[in-house]
């Protein structure tokens, strides 16, 4: 009996942890490219769509259970923004903080130009200085 128990319970456990699918395929389809866009907190470079930990699967049911109960996209989005900070979206909001962080990369790239410009045009001016012109003593 004890080795029946030991060979169900964990085919028992494993049935909860499998994702159930929404009924409606369009419904399911917007979980999906929503579960796409959420980043599971525990992996952090990860969509929940792929991750296989207890915290992703938890957040996956949420997703399915906002839309079966007819939540927009948005208000998904802003549930677990609000929930775990903007950090868990993929495309952070552009207001607020979320300007910064599409900015951010951009100014970047503008800064390295910039340093780069300046440290040519300084290394140009130093090398055009050390030069004299040649005496016509010297060229003979």
């Amino acid at each position: 009996m004890k080795f029946l128990a030991a060979l169900i319970i964990p085919l028992i456990m494993a049935a909860g942890s499998v994702d159930q699918p929404l009924d409606d395929p369009q419904a399911e389809a917007r979980a999906q490219a929503l579960m796409r866009e959420i980043r599971c907190v525990a992996c952090e470079n990860e969509p929940i769509s792929q991750s296989a930990s207890e915290i992703a699967r938890d957040m996956r049911k949420v997703v399915r259970d906002q839309i079966a109960e007819g939540q927009s996209d948005a208000e998904v989005r802003d549930w677990f923004a609000q929930r775990y900070g903007d950090f868990v979206l993929f495309r952070p909001k552009t207001d607020g903080g979320g300007v910064f962080l599409w900015m951010f990369p951009f100014a970047l790239l503008i800064y390295a130009a910039v340093m780069l410009f300046l440290m040519m045009r300084s290394r140009a001016r130093t090398a055009r200085s050390g030069l004299s012109p040649i005496d016509a003593d010297e060229e003979n």
